[in-house]
Formats: C-alpha cells, sequence, structure tokens
C-alpha cells in the first residue's frame, strides 16, 4: 500500500505561484505533446499507405470509430482533471489520491466493456459507414486488434490527465514522444518485416499502436504510483468492497458529469465538418479537397491555444478548489489577450502565405485555389475561435460544463451550418468559407461578452465530490 501521507508534490501550486510565467511554463510541453500526437497519426498512416490504396482505405474507414472512442477517454480525462486539481486547490490530498485512483480504475472498466462491443458488433458498424466485402476483412484484421488493446490507450490518456492536473504538462508530453516513437520505429518492422521478424502487415500496425499504447500506460501507471505518489489501495479488497464501492460510484459519477458533456463538444466538431464538407462537394473534388487541406493547416495553426486550452483546465481548477477567483480572472484575461494576439499573428502569416502554402500540397490549379481561398478567409476568425475554446475549457474547469457545450452547439450547429449555406447561396465556394469565419467571430464575441457579465457568479464554489476515506 502506498502511503497517502506522502505530499502529491513539493513543487509551489497553481494557486501560489506567478501566473504568466506558470502558463507559459505549462503551455510550452503541451505543444509538444500535442504534436506528438498529430505526429503519431501521420506516422501510422505513412507506413499504412506504403502497403497499398485498398490497406490505407481500410483503415480510413476506422477512423470514424477509433475517433469517438478516442475523444470518449478524452472527456473521461478532462472530468477526473477537473474535480482532482479542484481538489489539490483545496488541499485535500487524500481525497486527491483517491480520486486518481478511481479514476484509473474507470479507465479499465470501461474500456473492457467497449473493447468487446466493438469485437462483437464491427461488422455491422463498418457496413454501415460504408465498407464493402472487400475491405472488411482487412479491416477485421486491423480493428480486433486495436480493440482489444483499448484499454492501454484508456489507461495514458486518462492518466496522463490526472498528471496534469498537478500543473505538470511536461511529463505527459514526454510519455506521449515516447510512446510516438515507439510507434515510428516498430511500425515498419512489424508491417513490412526484418530479419526473423515476419511481415505482418495491416495487423502489424494495429500491433505496433498497442505496444505504444502499453509503453505508456506503464510510464503513466509507474510515474502516478512511485514518483507522484498519487494512487492508494486505502478501503480495497473484497472485504471492503460494500463500503468502497459507493465511494467508486460517487467519484465515477463527478468525473462523468464534467466528461460527458467535454466529450460531446468534442464529438460534435467532426460532425458539423461533415456536414460542411458535403455542403462543399457540390463544388467538385478540388474543392473537397482544398477544404480538407485548409482544415488540416487550421489544425496546425490552433496547436498553441489548444495546449494553453489544455493548460487552463489544471490552473483554473486548483485555484477554483481553493477559493481564489482573483486568479481565476487575472489568469482568463491573460490567456484571451495572448490567444487574441497570437491568432493575429497566424492570421497575417497566412494570408501573406495562403498560395504558396496550398502549392505545397498539391498542383492542381483548382485545389490551389480552393485552399488559397480557405486560407484568406477563415483564419481571419481564428482569434475568436481561440476564445471560444478558453472559455469552454475554463467552465469545465469550474464545474460548468455545460454551459461550454451550449456555447460550441450554438457555434456549430446553429451559427456554422446556417450562415455557410446562406453564405453559399449568395457567393458559392467563398460564401461557405465566410460563413465559417462569420460564425466563429460572433460565437467568440458573444461568449466572451456573456463570460465577462457572469464570471463572478460562475467562479463560486458549487457542490463537489466530498472528502471520503
Amino acid at each position: 500500500m502506498i502511503d497517502t501521507k506522502t505530499p502529491i508534490s513539493h513543487k509551489p501550486t497553481l494557486t501560489q505561484s506567478p501566473i504568466v510565467p506558470t502558463l507559459r511554463r505549462m503551455t510550452l510541453p503541451m505543444v509538444g505533446g500535442i504534436l506528438a500526437i498529430l505526429l503519431f497519426n501521420l506516422v501510422d498512416t505513412f507506413f499504412i499507405g506504403l502497403m497499398g490504396a485498398k490497406e490505407l482505405a481500410a483503415v480510413s474507414f476506422t477512423f470514424p470509430v477509433s475517433f469517438v472512442l478516442m475523444n470518449t477517454a478524452m472527456g473521461f480525462g478532462i472530468g477526473t482533471a477537473t474535480i482532482l486539481s479542484a481538489k489539490i486547490g483545496s488541499g485535500d490530498r487524500r481525497s486527491a489520491k483517491r480520486i486518481c485512483t478511481h479514476a484509473l480504475l474507470l479507465a479499465v472498466t470501461s474500456a473492457i466493456p467497449l473493447s468487446l462491443l466493438g469485437i462483437m458488433l464491427q461488422s455491422p458498424i463498418f457496413r454501415l459507414l460504408g465498407a464493402d466485402e472487400n475491405t472488411l476483412p482487412l479491416i477485421s484484421d486491423y480493428m480486433n486488434i486495436w480493440f482489444s488493446g483499448l484499454v492501454f490507450l484508456y489507461i495514458p490518456m486518462i492518466g496522463n490527465s490526472t498528471i496534469r492536473a498537478t500543473g505538470d504538462t511536461k511529463t505527459p508530453s514526454i510519455i506521449m514522444a515516447l510512446a510516438g516513437l515507439a510507434n515510428g520505429i516498430l511500425d515498419p518492422i512489424l508491417i513490412f518485416g526484418l530479419g526473423p521478424i515476419p511481415a505482418l502487415g495491416i495487423q502489424g500496425a494495429a500491433i505496433s499502436t498497442i505496444i505504444s499504447w502499453f509503453v505508456a500506460s506503464v510510464a503513466v501507471i509507474y510515474l502516478l504510483a512511485q514518483k507522484k505518489k498519487m494512487i492508494t489501495l486505502e478501503g480495497f479488497g473484497f472485504t471492503r468492497l460494500r463500503t468502497t464501492l459507493p465511494s467508486i460510484l460517487h467519484d465515477w459519477k463527478a468525473m462523468l458529469t464534467i466528461g460527458i458533456p467535454a466529450a460531446t463538444t468534442n464529438l460534435i466538431g467532426p460532425i458539423v465538418l461533415g456536414m460542411l464538407t458535403r455542403l462543399v462537394s457540390g463544388y467538385g473534388e478540388a474543392a473537397v479537397a482544398g477544404y480538407g487541406v485548409g482544415t488540416r493547416i487550421e489544425a496546425l495553426a490552433m496547436v498553441v491555444i489548444m495546449a494553453l486550452s489544455s493548460v487552463m483546465t489544471p490552473f483554473v481548477g486548483q485555484n477554483f478548489g481553493a477559493g481564489k477567483q482573483s486568479r481565476i480572472k487575472q489568469s482568463l484575461r491573460v490567456a484571451l489577450v495572448f490567444t487574441i494576439l497570437w491568432e493575429l499573428f497566424i492570421t497575417l502569416l497566412l494570408l501573406a502565405t495562403a498560395h504558396p502554402i496550398a502549392k505545397l500540397f498539391n498542383t492542381n490549379t483548382d485545389v490551389i485555389y480552393a485552399t488559397s481561398l480557405f486560407l484568406w478567409i477563415v483564419p481571419i476568425s481564428y482569434g475568436c475561435q481561440g476564445i471560444v475554446m478558453l472559455i469552454g475549457s475554463t467552465l469545465n474547469a469550474l464545474q460548468r460544463p455545460l454551459i461550454g457545450l451550449t456555447i460550441n452547439i450554438v457555434r456549430l450547429f446553429l451559427l456554422s451550418i446556417p450562415l455557410a449555406y446562406i453564405g453559399e447561396s449568395f457567393f458559392g465556394l467563398k460564401g461557405i468559407f465566410i460563413g465559417i469565419s462569420a460564425a466563429n467571430i460572433i460565437a467568440g464575441i458573444g461568449a466572451l461578452l456573456w463570460m465577462t457579465r457572469q464570471l463572478d457568479s460562475l467562479t463560486q464554489p458549487v457542490s463537489t465530490t466530498p472528502s471520503q476515506s
């Protein structure tokens, strides 16, 4: 049993450290971690593509399913980080250790049934997504292994969130970078074979992914147990199950109350992206290709703000638990000003380089035009899009996730889609991009005005998970 009296961290908490240096110190490693995740997916796609178009198409069918499951884990992680950071900020280390332990238990107990359901239902799921008899066997070869190792994805995703809740964003980024490195080394070896290792093809890609997740899982559990001292076995055991189970279920309810809306927020973005892609498809394959390139560049353009938004959850959460309203307000003010200035710089950069960037991705003049058009119009709204992201993360940390979810539903469903259709009716493809940009601007300004008026009431304490022994 690990001593629950051992401090979680000997470093100054996020309720004490200077705000600007602390946010900067936490954000920079997060940028590296996010880029590592993006690179992880890129490496997989690259090596699978070398096998052939059929294998690449088969794995492409798996993206929607894997995306849903990954975002579910991310949502659980956000819920965990929110509740845990508040406990750390309040100084309740005993409850913090218990919540961390219960979060890892949630990772295992949620992943196992999802794995079984995925294996049993994969055929009808992928038929529904449009897979035919030629691709289904390849999909099965890949996903049987992928589903079997799902628990090794959930453990590091939720475990890394618990580490970030302490204010340590460097360690989770290193873990993801190591997992990405392991995947990059193993992919070509297991896919194409090396020496006595046979070529396993698409199954090798899945095995490589699982091994990489396993490496991350071992690292997370070791760090939480031995370095952070955040795992406690106090109260566990069959003889004490009757008294332990209510505590576990209570903590899970608190995590999921925030985690489910957070996961939903992450999932509605791709749904709207699909709807907008369908609208763009009316202008041909070149327009769709250009839009696809534009959205990928957008992901890179928003990496820094994505990192800063992730950092706001533990920072605001700890200060919320400590009742330090002034630090919450100041950190949000600093983050919003930085977001506007940073994305203004990114916008000017993309406006100046849109055409050369577009030519890097494709030589087709129609694709270049569509990509350039996107980069001349949509980045103007990136600052406001960043505002929505920051406010959403802050609301999660303040344990008001449904408000953040509502803001994103308004931005994506009530603004982006209608305005894109209206813009298309007047200006064609250009109008679609104008509609997307206008939706981001309206949502960002609206969210900022609302948050400014409501921040005092939002930072008042709400009912949180009570300390239990």
